[in-house]
């Protein structure tokens, strides 16, 4: 059974700064390499895409590190999910789409290394995919979604009214007249 569905769409971006992101941070001082990881949408949902984003940088500078190669594997229950292999990032910056098909905890395993295959960094993050009793909108996604059908509800309400009253109006005035 397959617990992750992946896209093949890699983009290179870098993690937003944002105080709602979770970043995860592993730091290799001995060759100089610091991974960031993060995850959006912050609570996964079932069977939505959900972008994978990583930033390797020189510690000391903050300096992006240029011109890698990445291996990615995900797993859940100590099982191989998938694996992205010889990814390249050549500005310091990663992002996968991936859909998981269940909720539980993942732990997204990544390998950094130089275009010559020199092996820079491995690290590992985790992801929760929280409980979705409700399919796949939690609380958070189905207050936002209410909210502008709501008003577009309430628009179009107003204007059958409007429209109502108006062709009253003219109506009483043609018997009037």
């Amino acid at each position: 059974m397959m617990f992750v569905c992946l896209s093949t769409d890699i983009s290179y971006a870098h993690i937003p700064q944002d105080n709602t992101i979770l970043v995860q941070e592993w730091k290799n001082t001995q060759n100089n390499v610091k991974i960031q990881f993060s995850y959006i949408p912050k609570k996964p949902l079932v069977y939505t895409d959900t972008d994978l984003i990583f930033s390797i940088q020189d510690p000391t500078n903050g300096s992006h590190i240029k011109d890698l190669v990445a291996s990615i594997t995900i797993t859940k229950n100590d099982k191989i999910l998938f694996k992205f292999n010889n990814v390249d990032i050549p500005n310091g910056d990663l992002s996968l789409k991936v859909r998981f098909l269940e909720d539980g905890n993942y732990q997204v395993i990544s390998q950094i290394s130089s275009m010559d295959n020199i092996a820079l960094a491995l690290a590992s993050f985790d992801i929760l995919v929280p409980l979705q009793p409700f399919g796949k909108f939690d609380v958070d996604s189905l207050i936002s979604s209410l909210i502008p059908a709501g008003s577009v509800a309430i628009g179009l309400s107003s204007i059958v009214i409007v429209l109502i009253l108006i062709l009253r109006k003219r109506g009483k005035a043609s018997k009037t007249s």
